[in-house]
């Protein structure tokens, strides 16, 4: 592992250059209000309930306080950018969001890096032929004992139900914990703002790749029937992309990648050397 800081790590045969630090360019906020309802905002009736409150009027419903907090918990849509690394408050902002747990508990996502350095891997949905690849590629040549020694973490994180976590961990035989976030809020939250379909061209797609599109069905197919995937459970947005990231301890972010095609992982190695 590489503990020294880097600006930049530059792929072999692309010469494509990642972020590596907050320092690298931080994704830019939208001029445009978001859904934090960060400007001003007034209800017309806000006036009438702050009297009856003075007045010792019943509190506000329990429905208007959980709209309140919905819209608290809403990160900033920001600016697609490919290899932008994020700021300490861009991190805090995701890192106050949750994700799911393969037993259905609610973790919040700040908690998987508070300690120790954290490679984190978003992959597509569950049934991506690409994403099965990569995780060949990441049981292959990620050794999860020794990052531990090296005291840094891995974690992969979806976009389907967690009902499907179990059976798609048995699949590749991996120790790594997975998490999934149905809800995309995370993906906005850290810039992978992008979705779309598009393989991209063949001569663009990653190292990993080792099936087309038929042979990569036949393997999805094959790999549910071996373990048996709950199919009656979602498996995801099929538009939504992922990324790579490095972060913490703390709000640190050492690394970051979003996908611009559905073939577009960072290679794997390249992120074990960020880190």
């Amino acid at each position: 592992m590489n503990n020294t800081s880097q600006s930049t790590v530059a792929l072999p045969q692309s010469r494509r250059q990642y972020a590596t630090s907050a320092e690298s360019t931080p994704l830019p906020l939208p001029n445009t209000p978001s859904t934090t309802f960060s400007h001003s905002y007034r209800p017309q009736d806000s006036g009438r309930r702050a009297r009856n409150n003075r007045a010792g009027s019943t509190p506000p419903r329990s429905g208007d306080t959980r709209r309140r907090q919905r819209r608290q918990e809403e990160p900033a849509v920001m600016t697609f950018d490919e290899n932008a690394g994020l700021t300490r408050d861009q991190v805090g902002r995701a890192a106050a969001l949750t994700v799911i747990a393969q037993n259905g508990l609610r973790v919040q996502f700040g908690e998987l890096f508070k300690e120790r350095k954290t490679i984190i891997v978003f992959i597509r949905h569950f049934w991506c032929a690409m994403c099965q690849d990569y995780m060949y590629s990441i049981s292959r040549n990620v050794d999860v004992e020794a990052l531990k020694r090296a005291g840094i973490d891995f974690v992969i994180i979806g976009n389907g139900s967690p009902g499907m976590i179990k059976s798609y961990r048995h699949i590749f035989r991996t120790p790594i914990p997975m998490y999934t976030d149905p809800t995309l809020r995370l993906h906005a939250a850290l810039g992978m703002t992008l979705r779309t379909n598009d393989p991209g061209p063949d001569r663009d797609k990653g190292d990993y790749i080792k099936h087309g599109a038929i042979g990569g069905l036949a393997m999805v197919v094959r790999n549910a029937l071996r373990v048996g995937m709950p199919v009656w459970e979602k498996g995801g947005d099929a538009t939504q992309l992922g990324g790579e990231f490095v972060l913490g301890p703390g709000l640190n972010c050492s690394f970051a990648h979003r996908m611009t095609t559905t073939r577009s992982h960072a290679p794997i190695l390249d992120v074990l050397m960020a880190a």
